[in-house]
């Protein structure tokens, strides 16, 4: 789950970097970009001849479906108040809102792997 997280949240930083360099942040070019690192990824695995991945490939899946699904796009509006000066109530305030984006994304992540878990253990077990 730590590794889901780390993709997660990486994809949230790059936005909240984009935003606090101001950046230009073109949001299909960054779907497409996650499109196409996407695409190597697969063809990686594919070519090694198995799906398997460590901590390493979780979060980078994560990052690059986050960064596909604009997880980061979400909180402009929360990052966009915070320039100048008197700027930490709102930065105090946008940072409160990634961290409950993110506990209830990991409580969601955590639900699913559950019942996930439940029903393969629940199919393999024999019926008598």
């Amino acid at each position: 789950m730590s590794a889901i997280a780390c993709g997660h949240l990486a994809s949230m930083a790059a936005v909240a970097a984009a935003v606090a360099f101001r950046l230009p942040l073109d949001r299909p070019a960054m779907q497409w970009g996650a499109g196409v690192l996407l695409l190597v990824a697969l063809a990686c695995r594919l070519r090694r001849g198995h799906a398997l991945a460590g901590p390493v490939g979780m979060a980078l899946w994560t990052f690059i479906m986050s960064t596909a699904h604009g997880a980061g796009y979400v909180l402009m509006p929360s990052l966009m108040t915070i320039c100048g000066r008197g700027a930490v109530g709102p930065a105090l305030l946008a940072l409160c809102a990634m961290g409950s984006h993110m506990a209830v994304m990991l409580a969601a992540n955590g639900v699913i792997a559950y019942i996930a878990f439940f029903l393969t253990k629940r199919l393999a077990t024999p019926c008598a």
